[in-house]
């Protein structure tokens, strides 16, 4: 397969878009500093993996593949990685609110192939350390996965304890294989979670009502469906902010709230993209490695 996509949109580079955001670093995505190219298997048909190589040449994105690929699944394929990349959003009101951004041409920040993916990513990298988040998705792609990120089906088909004792993931475990289950049976639609035309506020409360989900990890699932007007604050968004915006460290739980408000004041005037403005400053200082 040889895969070409184009028109992109204006401004956009694959190392921005992929180096974005750090979900790039977890498995099964691998990313090749040196030559500035994604390799993704991508699921086909019948689950299939198909072993691909993203790079950008010329303006246009190749897809490349030794895999001989029906018409049908290079519409997967597209469909998939349009997603990961999120070619099909529009930046334009972005870009004139935030000058700095556009010239840098950041705002498609990574995300992956399917919103179940990026819940049970999510799932793994609330109340752990990265280095953890990244060896959970590893194992889950090694043993569950056979080389790809697990589908609902494949975790609905495995004991809560089984993902627990193989892949380390602690309780987490309960709520991947929960998630798999109710996304399997029909139970839980995660396509109206992606439905532009609903409320910011209704999607995070049905966020809120997925078992293991709590505040963070709801606003953070908001930005990877492109919703952007609600900020995911934990301990490293007061670290962040009291380190570039020179505030002091709250002593009291008072002081913790008045420190939470005022992040969001400070983020309101970017409104509706504050999430993009909060991370574009992350990526900006800490320039997450390409």
């Amino acid at each position: 397969m040889n895969l070409v996509i184009q028109p992109l949109p204006a401004r956009f580079d694959l190392t921005t878009a992929v180096c974005s955001y750090g979900y790039y670093v977890l498995a099964p995505n691998h990313w090749d500093k040196a030559k500035r190219t994604l390799h993704h298997p991508f699921r086909g048909a019948r689950g299939r993996l198909i072993a691909t190589k993203v790079s950008q040449n010329d303006g246009v994105l190749r897809v490349r593949s030794s895999a001989s690929v029906s018409a049908a699944e290079r519409q997967t394929v597209r469909r998939q990685l349009s997603r990961m990349l999120r070619l099909d959003e529009d930046l334009g009101p972005w870009f004139k609110l935030h000058a700095a951004a556009r010239r840098k041409g950041f705002g498609r920040l990574y995300r992956s192939a399917t919103l179940f993916e990026d819940i049970v990513k999510t799932i793994t990298a609330c109340n752990v350390g990265w280095a953890q988040t990244v060896r959970m998705n590893q194992l889950l792609v090694d043993h569950f996965g056979r080389g790809g990120f697990p589908t609902p089906a494949q975790l609905a088909a495995v004991p809560a304890e089984d993902v627990k004792q193989v892949c380390r993931v602690g309780y987490r475990a309960e709520r991947i294989v929960r998630l798999a289950r109710d996304v399997e049976s029909g139970k839980l639609d995660l396509n109206t979670f992606e439905d532009a035309t609903r409320d910011t506020v209704e999607v995070y409360r049905d966020l809120r009502a997925i078992y293991g989900i709590g505040d963070y990890a709801a606003n953070n699932l908001l930005q990877l469906v492109g919703r952007y007007d609600r900020l995911a604050i934990d301990s490293e968004t007061y670290r962040h902010f009291r380190e570039v915006h020179d505030t002091p460290t709250p002593k009291t739980a008072s002081g913790l709230r008045r420190l939470h408000r005022r992040i969001e004041r400070h983020y309101d005037r970017f409104a509706p993209y504050q999430y993009l403005a909060y991370w574009f400053e992350l990526w900006h200082r800490y320039a997450f490695a390409a």
